[in-house]
């Protein structure tokens, strides 16, 4: 049975990623910036309450990464899987309306956030001896461009040319 960690993993393709992996007898560590999980998420898997561990992070914070790893150890024994999948986008408008506060948001979610969440599972599954981690991309990784997404688009091409 492998146990996995997902972050932004509360609704869209992050729960829907948990669901599966869940299905298939995983372990799941689910988080979102939330202090407790969204109760419509308790109720859609309540057949895995034994399975999954709820842990607010926002990826932001490397003290918050830290901490969704110490306590998914702490919960399964081992991490094989870490999925930096929490991403933020901006308001649907052209780049030079979004205001400073939107602009550093998607930036530190999305590029920081992967950063910071890789480096915390880089460290500690080379101290544990195997895991893997996945970056979850997104519109605008394969140079697609979509008008009043150009911002998020950016972050996730970073991505991509970091990889």
């Amino acid at each position: 049975m492998k146990n996995v960690v997902i972050t932004g993993s509360t609704r869209g393709i992050g729960l829907e990623m948990a669901r599966e992996f869940l299905k298939h007898g995983c372990n799941v560590t689910i988080s979102g910036r939330n202090t407790a999980p969204p109760g419509k998420l308790e109720e859609e898997l309540t057949e895995y309450r034994k399975n999954y561990h709820y842990v607010p992070c926002n990826v932001q914070s490397k003290n918050d990464i830290e901490n969704l790893w110490a306590s998914a150890k702490e919960q399964w024994g081992t991490i094989d899987i870490w999925i930096n999948n929490a991403g933020q986008n901006t308001p649907h408008e052209f780049s030079y309306d979004t205001d400073s506060s939107s602009t550093e948001a998607v930036i530190h979610t999305n590029i920081l956030g992967i950063i910071y969440g890789a480096q915390v599972a880089a460290k500690y599954m080379l101290l544990q001896g195997n895991g893997q981690i996945w970056n979850m991309e997104g519109l605008g990784s394969n140079n697609m461009i979509q008008v009043k997404t150009i911002l998020y688009g950016t972050t996730k091409h970073a991505l991509v040319a970091s990889s």
